[in-house]
């Protein structure tokens, strides 16, 4: 018969008096500014059970305070969490301080809100690690029952499965402990202290002995004890002060089965090899077992049966350590393992493959836990077979997945092989997969982790720059390191705002006459290096800081325009904007609302790339259209080099058109470049938009553009950008009266 049905936890009738009334509440942290909210939740939660137990509610009237509270209860449950506090997104960040910072992931958290206009419910679900999205008004009684039913009975279960993989962690590494133990003092030394840590004993002691075929407790010697056991060593049984303890040793010796009391365990074991000597072991814990630990247990008492011949068993145990349980396949901790043992020889001819479903966690909202689970297991079969060969395959997190294999023996075009269309039950989905080839030896002298993270990396950089396959290249590495150092940089230049402007003057190509100016923002790095805007600027849109950015740079446009103002040289200045502005209805209702509080919208001008306008033509046109309704104008940069725009030309929200520098600098060298620039001054012509020639450099570039009827440019043949004061400067000595500056615009 297997040893595992021979030994069995026993629950006597002491031990099944235990009922929920015993157990602690569970705890749910309300987090909430308006008292008469918190009073009315309490009120109710005072009158709800969760499988028998009372709920104990705790409050907190601020994010910050909340920050103080959840460290200090890890066994918080639940936190139904406000939105707007202290500041209009204090709860939504409070929520990536708990995640990221506190570190809690099990906590449930159920956002609440009273203005659900502040927390669109599909934005927050995808970016935010949130559990639950409620409106306050919505949340009747039954409704608060059910939410605290379902989200306490889910952190519970995820509680007990993630204590279950720790204590199978301990368990893996005390099956390698013991394993090499070869003196019986030292093998139940170590007994104690694995199950110390597997248990949690810290109040109470564990005790374990030796039992002599047919012998008495006063013939149990104690081989190992500690806590208040302590004293027993080299004792026998018999010296337990505890009658009714002693009890229940005896019941289990007569039974051969394992016993658990309300605060205490009793473990049975017959070894073979020691002439059917029976190991006892007692483990006070002064509380009762939770099944999650008890299950723990039945399979450590497995591993402490076999003793010395625990082989076998620590094969079984390494196996739930190194293999993910979901799709069977091995597991990260199997991967490293694996790189590890590898040969210089073996890895100079290996890839290492990495792909990441990089849509499936939306996907999980829509069509469940199921078919992601489904979509993964695709993915394995799909990985298996782009190698010839044997090959291993690996999870390496939630939608992370990873091959390992001789190069050789690799499909050649692996971007095919790896296409993202999925069949589950019969339906054709689309879930896009960045991937990322590691040649290991490019990496012959990394850790095993570092080279699962320059796999993980690479994919995030693939992913940051709008692309599914990336190779990694060694000199990657340090480009990240770079990237991160300027990111960090970026975010202290910031907060401290250390942006400056120049300001590209705008002329009259004919009189010369300042017509306005273009404001540019400028980043000077603390040792006096000037960063390039082509390097933050892209930085700062994949970093999500651009609206930060931008708007910075709209508010030192303000200022200047009303330095202007005052100097009594009053013309437009152009600030460049991103789409992501656009797309931001926070921002773009704070920038008009700045706007208009100027009181000289027309003063403003607002430049952005022809291809951002249509990427996202529909949203940004009646963004666009708002501002031209207030009078701000409106500047298509970079027109004719990115997308046809041809069919929305006739209702571009617009004022003006502005010629590449691409094609300026061409001119005279290039008759599709002159080709261009007259078909953007004819298209202007015939719906009315102004033009603005860039990077106008010679001469002659200017007599052709002023010959084909351009009258506005820009360019270092007038200007280079200004600091703020030499602008000032310049806008005095050029501007002109408003009768000349008519006049220079006519053709």
């Amino acid at each position: 018969m297997p040893r595992s049905q021979l030994f069995q936890f026993k629950s006597p009738d002491v031990a099944k008096a235990r009922s929920s009334a015993s157990l602690p509440p569970w705890k749910v942290l309300s987090v909430e500014d308006d008292p008469d909210y918190q009073a009315s939740l309490k009120h109710a939660c005072a009158s709800l059970q969760v499988d028998e137990r009372p709920i104990e509610l705790m409050t907190a009237r601020s994010a910050l305070e909340a920050a103080r509270i959840i460290p200090e209860h890890p066994d918080i449950s639940v936190i139904l969490l406000d939105v707007v506090m202290e500041e209009d997104d204090a709860g939504l960040k409070l929520v990536s301080t708990i995640r990221e910072f506190i570190g809690n992931q099990l906590v449930r958290i159920v956002l609440l809100t009273g203005q659900p206009g502040m927390a669109p419910r599909t934005d927050i679900m995808r970016h935010y690690d949130i559990d639950d999205y409620w409106c306050k008004s919505d949340l009747t009684h039954d409704h608060l029952l059910s939410v605290m039913n379902g989200n306490i009975r889910t952190w519970d279960r995820t509680r007990q499965l993630e204590r279950a993989r720790q204590g199978l962690q301990i368990i893996v590494d005390a099956s390698q402990s013991l394993s090499q133990q070869r003196d019986l003092q030292q093998y139940t030394q170590s007994v104690l202290s694995h199950l110390g840590s597997l248990l949690d004993v810290q109040a109470g002691g564990i005790v374990c002995a030796l039992q002599p075929q047919d012998a008495g407790l006063d013939e149990s010697d104690v081989m190992a004890a500690s806590g208040k056991f302590a004293g027993l060593q080299n004792h026998s049984l018999q010296h337990i002060a505890d009658r009714e303890m002693l009890g229940t040793i005896e019941e289990a010796l007569g039974s051969r089965q394992h016993i658990y009391m309300p605060s205490y365990t009793v473990l049975n074991f017959v070894e073979a090899e020691q002439g059917d000597n029976r190991y006892l072991v007692v483990v006070q814990t002064d509380r009762a077992l939770e099944q999650a630990e008890i299950n723990l247990l039945e399979v450590f008492c497995e591993n402490i049966s076999t003793g010395f011949r625990n082989i076998a068993l620590y094969n079984r145990l390494n196996r739930l350590a190194y293999q993910d349980t979901l799709l069977e396949v091995p597991n990260r901790n199997y991967l490293k393992r694996a790189l590890r043992q590898m040969t210089t020889p073996e890895s100079e001819q290996h890839l290492f493959i990495t792909v990441r479903l990089h849509e499936l966690n939306d996907a999980a909202l829509i069509f469940g836990e199921d078919f992601c689970d489904d979509v993964l297991r695709a993915l394995i079969e799909r990985l298996k077979s782009l190698c010839e060969g044997p090959a291993l395959v690996a999870r390496l997190d939630r939608y992370d997945c990873a091959l390992l294999a001789p190069a050789a023996e690799i499909h050649p075009d692996i971007q095919q092989a790896l296409q993202s269309t999925f069949c589950i039950d019969g339906a054709t989905h689309h879930i896009q997969s960045i991937t990322s080839v590691v040649q290991l030896k490019d990496c012959i002298d990394s850790p095993a982790e570092q080279v699962l993270r320059l796999g993980e990396l690479a994919v995030e950089g693939a992913l940051r720059d709008g692309k599914r396959f990336v190779t990694y290249d060694p000199s990657h590495e340090q480009q990240m390191r770079e990237r991160q150092l300027l990111l960090d940089k970026l975010r202290q230049a910031l907060d401290q705002k250390s942006f400056t402007l120049a300001f590209q003057p705008k002329v009259c190509l004919q009189s010369g006459t300042l017509k306005g100016f273009e404001a540019l923002a400028r980043w000077t790095d603390h040792d006096g290096t000037p960063i390039s805007p082509g390097v933050f600027i892209p930085l700062a849109e994949t970093a999500g800081l651009i609206n930060e950015l931008d708007f910075q740079v709209f508010e030192m446009t303000q200022a200047f325009v009303q330095r202007l103002k005052e100097q009594s040289t009053p013309v437009p200045v152009a600030f460049n904007t991103s789409t992501l502005d656009l797309l931001s209805p926070e921002y773009f209702e704070h920038l008009l609302t700045r706007i208009e509080a100027s009181g000289s919208p027309e003063l403003l001008d607002m430049e952005i790339t022809e291809t951002q306008v249509m990427e996202e033509y529909e949203q940004t046109a009646q963004q666009l259209h708002k501002l031209r309704q207030i009078g701000v104008g409106i500047s298509i940069d970079d027109f004719g080099t990115g997308y046809s725009s041809l069919s929305h030309i006739t209702d571009l929200p617009a004022s003006t058109l502005k010629i590449d520098r691409a094609f300026v600098s061409r001119l005279g060298e290039s008759e599709d470049a002159l080709h261009v620039v007259e078909m953007i001054l004819r298209l202007s012509e015939r719906f009315g938009f102004e033009v603005v020639a860039e990077g106008i450099e010679t001469e002659y570039q200017q007599q052709v553009l002023t010959s084909r009827g351009c009258t506005t440019g820009q360019g270092f043949l007038f200007a280079r950008p200004l600091p703020l004061e030499e602008a000032l400067k310049y806008a005095r000595e050029h501007y002109g009266s408003e009768a000349s500056r008519e006049d220079s615009s006519s053709p």
